[in-house]
């Protein structure tokens, strides 16, 4: 092979290896990711649902990967586990961590 026939051989394999490996990085970007307010809106729907009227200093932080972390106080041990149980149960959700102090 001529010079320029080697050059276009080899900026064509770049070219190629690049978006492979473009394609490999965004495979593991926004597809993977969470709708982080619409996780957190999710749970506090559910949490107003399964007790109307009440109110609660509840925190909640959403990750990219699905992690929730809930925080603040609520008055009984019993809202305290349900509360985590209905963040468990979402959709999206991975994995809870449950930081919510019980208030006596």
């Amino acid at each position: 092979m001529k010079r320029n026939q080697w050059a276009v051989v080899v900026g064509l394999m770049v070219i190629v290896l690049g978006s492979l490996m473009t394609m490999a990085c965004s495979s593991r970007g926004p597809h993977n990711d969470v709708d982080q307010a619409a996780i957190e809106a999710n749970i506090r729907s559910q949490i107003a649902t399964h007790y109307p009227g009440e109110t609660f200093d509840i925190h909640i932080d959403v990750t990219e990967n699905g992690t929730v972390t809930l925080g603040g106080t609520v008055n009984d041990n019993d809202k305290r586990t349900r509360i985590g149980d209905i963040a468990r149960e979402t959709p999206g959700v991975r994995r809870v961590v449950n930081n919510i102090e019980v208030k006596t």
